[in-house]
């Protein structure tokens, strides 16, 4: 009935039209058809924003529960429809596109010179940012000192959520704290904060375990895929073994695009040329465009 209402509408020929074509990092390979509806040509259709979805980005609690940006992404990528399904790396670059097709290609980012604390600003081409995107593997895998081989894939947009959400509540956790009087009830309500977070990030370690395989005593190969038995591999590893899994794990969570920038010190006195974050955040990069 909408499309009928679409053809009758003489002001259809004003709708938005997609101003760019993105492919992925994982190229859609991983998701099934009820979460995304892979394009022939294997490139998706970016919409610009609507004030109905800029709106939507205004709402503090709708960003921090994901909804904000999961239906902007069905608003502007309509192929995708289960935004929170997507690997984060999916997500940043898509976001990353929004942007470029709502406000134009170029970005301000602001910088502070590590050593004469000099603000620096320059801008970001969105479209050079996409071209530094990495495509995701089918799997990663790690051989661990004890033998182990472990088969991770990144984190979910879903589990980026819970840990955005969780670091939120800890800093609104951290000012209540410091305003506390006594210094035994401050420390027990910091450690309370400090072992959810902990148990959070555990928690995303064992989502991105694809798998674990193993060797037995007789030479047989074996794998485990079950997340139970994996949970109680980590809990029950030694401290060195869990290190290398976590340090795997930030490493394959930091494919997709780059979110490091090159920035030369604009003060005249300052020779010093350092690395910066480009801050992808929704909250402050499309609010504060």
């Amino acid at each position: 009935m909408s499309k009928d209402i679409n053809q009758s509408n003489p002001l259809s020929a004003y709708f938005r039209a997609p101003k760019m074509y993105l492919n992925i990092p994982s190229s859609a390979k991983f998701y099934s058809d009820d979460i995304v509806t892979m394009p022939e040509s294997g490139e998706f259709a970016i919409y610009p924003m609507t004030t109905k979805d800029e709106l939507m980005l205004k709402n503090p609690d709708a960003l921090l529960n994901g909804e904000a940006v999961s239906n902007l992404i069905k608003s502007c990528v309509p192929e995708i429809k289960k935004p929170k399904l997507l690997f984060s790396a999916d997500v940043d670059a898509i976001l990353i596109a929004i942007r470029g097709a709502s406000g134009g290609d170029e970005v301000e980012v602001n910088a502070e010179c590590p050593k004469c604390k000099e603000l620096s600003t320059v801008t970001v081409s969105i479209d050079s940012s996409l071209t530094t995107m990495e495509s995701l593997d089918s799997e990663y895998t790690k051989e661990l000192s004890n033998g182990l081989t472990l088969v991770s894939l990144p984190f979910s947009y879903g589990s980026t959520i819970k840990a955005g959400l969780a670091s939120f509540q800890s800093t609104r956790s951290m000012q209540a704290i410091s305003e506390l009087d006594d210094d035994m009830e401050r420390l027990k309500a910091f450690n309370t904060s400090f072992v959810k977070l902990a148990d959070l990030n555990f928690e995303m370690i064992i989502d991105s375990i694809k798998e674990i395989r193993y060797t037995d005593a007789e030479g047989n190969e074996g794998v485990v895929s079950d997340s139970a038995q994996i949970r109680q591999f980590l809990e029950n590893t030694d401290s060195e073994t869990g290190k290398q899994i976590e340090e795997f794990t930030n490493e394959i969570n930091s494919k997709g695009v780059k979110q490091q920038i090159q920035i030369e010190c604009q003060n005249e006195k300052c020779d010093n040329t350092f690395e910066a974050p480009i801050n992808f955040d929704p909250v402050n990069f499309f609010t504060g465009s």
